[in-house]
C-alpha cells in the first residue's frame, strides 16, 4: 500500500508548487488532525509522509507529533522539504490559483508551452515561449532560457498533464530548480 503525501504548508504555498499528488492539509491548524483523519477515511494505520519548507520550518514536525498523539501509527516526515525536493530535480505541480498569483506578482517568471508550434501559434499565455514536442525530443533547447538565474521561477504547461509532465522531466535534468508544471489542460488554463 502506498503512502499519502501531505503538504503541511499554507494554501498559497501549496498552490504555487507542491510535490505531485500531495494533498494539502487545509484549514486552521487546530483542525489538521481531523482533516488528516478524513483524508485517510479513519484508517490511522495508513502510511503518511509529511513535508513543509525544510528542516527549520517546523510545520511537518508539529503535525506529525499531533498525529502520533492522536493514534496514527505510520507517520514519517520528509525533513528536507520542498526546497531540497526542487533542488534535487523533483517535479513540482502548480495549481491554477498559483499560476494566477505568480502571473500577477512575479514579473520575472518564465512560462513555457509544450504544445505543438501550430497550437502555440493559435494562442498561448501572454509572454510564454514554445518548446514543442519535437524540440523536447531532440534535447536541444533554444530560446530565452534564464541562464542568468537558475533560481528564476519557471512555469510549464502543455495540452494536458502528459505534455506538461514530459517537459517537467526534461527540466529536472537541467540546472533550474524553481520549476513547476500545471497538470491540467491548456483549455482550463486559458479560461
Amino acid at each position: 500500500r502506498s503512502a499519502i503525501v501531505l503538504d503541511t504548508r499554507t494554501r498559497a504555498e501549496y498552490a504555487a508548487g507542491h510535490i505531485p499528488s500531495a494533498r494539502l492539509v487545509d484549514g486552521p491548524s487546530s483542525e489538521h488532525v481531523a482533516v488528516t483523519e478524513r483524508l485517510v477515511s479513519g484508517d490511522k494505520s495508513k502510511a503518511l509522509v509529511l513535508y513543509c519548507n525544510g528542516p527549520f520550518c517546523g510545520a511537518s514536525r508539529r503535525l506529525s507529533d499531533q498525529l502520533v498523539a492522536a493514534g496514527f501509527t505510520n507517520v514519517r516526515r520528509y525533513q528536507l522539504g520542498i526546497p531540497i525536493w526542487r533542488a534535487l530535480g523533483g517535479p513540482t505541480e502548480v495549481e491554477l490559483e498559483g499560476i494566477v498569483r505568480i502571473f500577477k506578482v512575479d514579473q520575472t517568471a518564465v512560462y513555457f508551452d509544450a504544445r505543438s508550434a501550430e497550437d502555440f501559434a493559435k494562442g498561448t499565455l501572454m509572454g510564454a515561449y514554445n518548446i514543442p514536442p519535437e524540440i523536447l525530443a531532440s534535447g536541444k533547447l533554444a530560446g530565452p532560457m534564464p541562464e542568468d538565474d537558475f533560481n528564476r521561477r519557471i512555469v510549464l504547461f502543455g495540452r494536458d498533464f502528459t505534455q506538461a509532465r514530459a517537459l517537467a522531466e526534461f527540466f529536472s535534468k537541467r540546472p533550474w530548480h524553481n520549476v513547476a508544471y500545471y497538470p491540467g489542460s491548456f483549455e482550463s488554463l486559458a479560461a
